[in-house]
């Protein structure tokens, strides 16, 4: 395999095949483009870095997207961490809400921003298992290998968040995952 080899075509083939995934994921799970770009260097400089542990190409997607959460989690903590003492969130950060099309309707603001306040209130773990299922549209078995967790623990997340995302919405959802 090229890429294991070192090569440079190889890198940058892997590059420009997985950085939009990438960027997107990072944008989604921490609101910010300063923190996205960041999130994108810090992923492939560890997935080159690391790429002699990879099994199989076929598990370069899934092995990419977890580093990347990895690193969205270590970025949202510290985030939130500075939030905790008095340093105010950054010009670049962003809300569902803020990250809408700006065509979009009153009415589908209004919800993402309920949406937003209901994530506010779970932790970073919570909230990356919510985005990751239901923004990004991964499998259960695919939220709790990306974010590093058992199914049932993946499950049981996304019960808490459901119930209160639901009730936040007045859809007032059981909290099924």
């Amino acid at each position: 395999m090229r890429l294991v080899a070192g090569d440079r075509w190889a890198k940058e083939a892997l590059f420009r095949r997985y950085v939009r995934t990438v960027w997107s994921t990072a944008m989604r799970l921490t609101g910010s483009r300063a923190d996205a770009d960041d999130i994108v260097q810090d992923t492939f400089v560890e997935a080159l870095r690391d790429v002699n542990g990879l099994r199989s190409l076929g598990a370069l997607r899934p092995w990419l997207l977890r580093i990347t959460v990895h690193q969205a989690q270590r970025r949202f903590r510290r985030r939130s961490l500075l939030r905790r003492l008095g340093f105010g969130a950054g010009d670049d950060d962003a809300s569902l809400a803020a990250l809408v099309d700006p065509a979009a309707s009153p009415e589908l603001r209004a919800e993402l921003s309920r949406l937003d306040r209901a994530l506010g209130g779970v932790s970073t773990a919570e909230r990356f298992t919510w985005i990751l299922r239901h923004v990004e549209g991964h499998t259960l078995e695919e939220v709790a290998t990306l974010s590093d967790c058992s199914l049932a623990t993946a499950k049981r997340r996304l019960k808490r968040v459901n119930g209160l995302v639901g009730a936040a919405l007045g859809t007032h959802d059981e909290g099924s995952p």
